[in-house]
């Protein structure tokens, strides 16, 4: 298995001596960047035509096209993270009232009036 795998290893060696320092000359030009500069620009402006025209021709048999289902994922994920925010908030929350409601029960506990206190102040109705 190895004599197999050195015989191959050793022809990419030398095709790669001879081509790699030809196509590294080539790569290193002006010419060549200006090229890959407007291939890469015709793509793109391809790309977005094409995304143009099939998002119309979605529209016209009124179903979503490609760029309405991203934003409505987008909005799902932002209002995901959101409600995972509001659920920590609220474990946190009641796991507060919930170590309140245990001291305050708690004997001996000398912390907020009872019910029964003589002297406590104005009653707020409870929280929604």
């Amino acid at each position: 298995m190895a004599e197999q795998s050195a015989w191959w290893r050793r022809a990419y060696e030398a095709v790669d001596a001879v081509v790699a320092p030809r196509v590294e000359s080539l790569v290193r030009t002006e010419e060549y960047a200006q090229l890959a500069a407007t291939v890469t620009w015709a793509q793109a402006t391809v790309r977005h035509r094409l995304s143009d025209v099939s998002a119309a021709a979605w529209h016209l048999v009124n179903l979503p096209a490609g760029s309405d289902l991203a934003r409505l994922r987008s909005q799902v994920g932002a209002l995901d993270r959101e409600v995972r925010r509001l659920t920590l908030r609220l474990e946190q929350e009641q796991s507060r009232t919930l170590e309140e409601t245990a001291r305050d029960h708690t004997p001996g506990h000398r912390g907020r009036p009872g019910p029964d206190s003589a002297g406590r102040g104005a009653q707020r109705p409870p929280r929604p």
